[in-house]
């Protein structure tokens, strides 16, 4: 009976083992860890009004290359299986404007030798297995409650860059990104607002 029980946990913890060693990699946790080795490695100018890129410079980067990511997918799901044309209508602005704020990103990140992740988060792969999950209207109503708390919190990511960052380029990117990035939350929060409005009418008031 021992020698079982010893068999049996041994089993649970290879179960177990098995189970940590086959999640996928995260590329963004991948991709700050090389760039945080590189800034702290490097070596430092004699001259000390030189401009050093930081790690919160770096992270910046990788952040907004995964929310690139993600938001174009999610915008190309929006294409592909929303039946509101306005749905669709946002999906296809983003993913085209997300194709040209992804050249300047990886030409940004190439000059300041920024290693960029190859996928988005694991965090952030879950939220569009999740959101692939939906269909009809509760499809939409999440994608568009996904885009505006991404867009929310990019505003604020890219607001504290350009404020706070320490490299000018880098800042100037966060800084000239804002305008294009309110105009999506702008888009994304009016269609929120009229589809609430919707459900809002034809919810049947209790007697």
């Amino acid at each position: 009976m021992k020698n079982f029980v010893r068999l049996y946990s041994g089993l649970v913890v290879i179960s177990f083992l098995f189970s940590c060693n086959s999640k996928a990699p995260d590329s963004v946790k991948s991709a700050k860890e090389v760039n945080a080795k590189r800034i702290e490695t490097e070596n430092r100018p004699d001259d000390s009004t030189a401009i050093v890129l930081t790690r919160d410079d770096a992270d910046f980067l990788v952040n907004t290359a995964s929310g690139v990511m993600l938001e174009a997918e999610m915008g190309q799901m929006a294409m592909d299986r929303s039946e509101n044309q306005r749905v669709k209508d946002l999906g296809a602005m983003i993913v085209k404007d997300h194709k040209e704020a992804e050249a300047r990103l990886k030409k940004l990140a190439a000059a300041k030798n920024v290693t960029l992740p190859t996928d988005i988060s694991n965090h952030q792969q879950k939220q569009k297995e999740n959101l692939l999950q939906k269909k009809g209207i509760e499809f939409d109503r999440s994608y568009v409650d996904l885009t505006v708390n991404d867009y929310n919190k990019d505003i604020k990511d890219f607001g504290k860059a350009a404020k706070y960052g320490t490299d000018p380029e880098i800042k100037s990117f966060a800084s000239n990104s804002l305008p294009l990035l309110y105009t999506h939350l702008d888009s994304a929060r009016s269609l929120q607002k009229e589809m609430k409005k919707r459900i809002d009418i034809s919810t049947a008031v209790p007697k």
